[in-house]
């Protein structure tokens, strides 16, 4: 398989996370999309911070949102944060309390803007 995929292909995968309200991380993701290592969360990475700055030029909710690190803290590694920095769109620390809200927060967003239907439980 080529190593070449772009962020339409890492959009779709994400998309439809959302659409189920449900997180992915990094290394399922790379799986997914078919990336092989060596240094495939780097390249991962890359296509998500492409997402990142498309999501932020477009106004939308931040769909990296969805792919979190495995562990005890189940948010986006830090460059996720960091890449917000630059693009003006969060001011704070890539990791503890703040992060978890801010991230907390945005998936909320990015599940309640990609759901097909919003119906009462």
């Amino acid at each position: 398989m080529a190593n070449l995929i772009d962020t339409n292909a890492v959009r779709k995968t994400l998309v439809s996370y959302a659409k189920q309200a449900t997180t992915i991380d990094y290394k399922s993701l790379c799986q997914q999309l078919g990336i092989e290592p060596p240094q495939s969360i780097q390249k991962v990475t890359a296509l998500l911070e492409a997402c990142q700055e498309d999501d932020a030029n477009l106004g939308l909710p931040q769909l990296a949102a969805v792919v979190i690190s495995k562990g005890a803290n189940p948010i986006p590694r830090p460059g996720f944060f960091q890449t917000l920095t630059q693009l003006d769109l969060y001011h704070g620390s890539d990791e503890g309390a703040q992060a978890q809200m801010w991230h907390q927060n945005e998936l909320e967003k990015v599940f309640e803007f990609y759901s097909d239907n919003e119906q009462p439980d």
